[in-house]
C-alpha cells in the first residue's frame, strides 16, 4: 500500500521535492548494519507489561543483527507543550468559522477548544521555535541511529466508562498515557510505525513504535517484518474478520 500511495504527484507542487519511493530490503530479516537507538528514560515511562514486551523484542532485534545504542532525546517535556499549543491552535483556527458544526461536537471537545482561545501569538510562535529545535535534535540523532524505538503507547487500551460507548467522555489521564510516545514525531513530520509486540495479562495488545528519519519508510517497515517473524498473534475474545463475510463474526 505504501509504494501504490507515497512519491511526488503531479497534481500538487509542494510533492515535487520528494524522493523516489523504496522499499529496498524492507522484508530483509537480517537487521545487520541497523542501529537502534533507545532513550531508557523516555523508553521505561510506561506500565510494566509494556515495557517487558518492548525490551524482549529490543533483545530479538539484537539477536537478528542490529545494534542497540542508548541515546538522548533532549527537551521532551518542550516538546509536547509545543506538540499540544501548535496541534490546539490549529485546531481552533479551522473551526473558527464553523459555528454550526461546533455545536455538534462532544462537550470535552468544545471544552478543549475553548480553553486554546487563552493562546496567545506570542505562544504560537515559541511553540514553532520549539519544534525547529526538535527538527534539529532528530537531525543530530539520527546522525548516530536509524531507528529510534519507543512503546507505541505507555498502556494497553483503557476501558470505555459506564455510558461511553454511547454518549461523549474524555479522559485525559489516558489520553496523555497514549500519546506518550507518538508526539515528537508528529511535531517533526517524522515517519513512524507501531507493529504488535506482545499481550499483557489480561490479553490485550502490546504495541512497539519505531521512528526513522525522513523517507526512511522502508527500514521502518523492515524492522517490523522481522517483529513479526518473532510473534505468535491471538485471537481476541471477540474477533470480526472485517475481509470476510458478516456471516463469519464469531464471538469466542
Amino acid at each position: 500500500a505504501y509504494g501504490l500511495i507515497a512519491g511526488p504527484d503531479a497534481r500538487d507542487p509542494n510533492s515535487q521535492q520528494q524522493p523516489a519511493v523504496s522499499l529496498e530490503r524492507w522484508n530483509d530479516p537480517d537487521l545487520r548494519g541497523l542501529t537502534l537507538g533507545i532513550y531508557r528514560p523516555w523508553f521505561s515511562h510506561a506500565a510494566p507489561a509494556v515495557v517487558a514486551a518492548n525490551e524482549a523484542m529490543a533483545a530479538q532485534f539484537e539477536r537478528a543483527g542490529a545494534q542497540v545504542q542508548e541515546i538522548v532525546v533532549p527537551e521532551l517535556d518542550a516538546m509536547r507543550l509545543a506538540h499540544i499549543i501548535t496541534i490546539l491552535s490549529e485546531m481552533a483556527a479551522n473551526m473558527r468559522n464553523q459555528g454550526a458544526e461546533m455545536r455538534r461536537l462532544g462537550p470535552s471537545v468544545q471544552t478543549t477548544l475553548a480553553l486554546t482561545h487563552a493562546f496567545s501569538a506570542y505562544d504560537y510562535i515559541k511553540a514553532q521555535r520549539m519544534r525547529t529545535r526538535a527538527l534539529a535534535a532528530f537531525d543530530d540523532i539520527f546522525r548516530r541511529v536509524d531507528v529510534i524505538l519507543t512503546p507505541a503507547t505507555a498502556i494497553t487500551a483503557p476501558l470505555i466508562p459506564p455510558g461511553g460507548a454511547t454518549g461523549p467522555w474524555s479522559d485525559l489521564s489516558a489520553d496523555t498515557e497514549v500519546m506518550r510516545f507518538v508526539f515528537p514525531g508528529n511535531l517533526a513530520g517524522l515517519p513512524a510505525l507501531s507493529f504488535p509486540v506482545g499481550y499483557d495479562a489480561e490479553g490485550l495488545p502490546i504495541g512497539m513504535q519505531a521512528m526513522g528519519r525522513h523517507w526512511a519508510e522502508a527500514t521502518l517497515l523492515r524492522v517490523a517484518y522481522v517483529a513479526e517473524q518473532h510473534l505468535q498473534r491471538r485471537r481476541p475474545a471477540r474477533y470480526y474478520p472485517l475481509l470476510e463475510t458478516p456471516a463469519q463474526v464469531v464471538a469466542e
